[in-house]
């Protein structure tokens, strides 16, 4: 519905002050302050249009927050990492290139990475 305002107001803007340049009339200054205002009014109705729109998407969004299950506040605070965690385990053996392991026999040096073997 907004989006249709909207057009019909720049319409209605457009096709006044395009009769205007086709008839000679805007050198007149009735018709100046015409397209003036018209020019005000849609500018105001956009703002107001999009400022409502605005706060109908932030009621949205509330509502949405408030219907989602809320985090415990266990899963809000920091997760404790076991002993076992990434960092601390044991690394492979085999050479590692970008973050993953290789099998030795098919690592060589100032080649391209194989995933597949040869």
């Amino acid at each position: 519905m907004n989006a249709v305002i909207k057009l019909f107001l720049v319409l209605v803007t457009v096709t006044v002050a395009c009769l205007g340049w086709i008839t000679g009339q805007y050198k007149s200054e009735d018709f100046v302050i015409l397209v003036t205002v018209l020019v005000a009014i849609t500018l105001a109705t956009f703002l107001v249009l999009s400022i409502h729109e605005r706060r109908q998407e932030e009621k949205k969004r509330k509502q949405r927050e408030a219907r989602s299950p809320s985090k415990t506040k266990a899963s809000r605070e920091k997760v404790k990492r076991s002993k076992g965690s990434f960092a601390l385990k044991e690394k492979k053996s085999g050479l590692t290139w970008g973050g993953g392991n290789i099998k030795a026999s098919e690592a060589t040096r100032g080649t391209k990475r194989k995933f597949l073997g040869r």
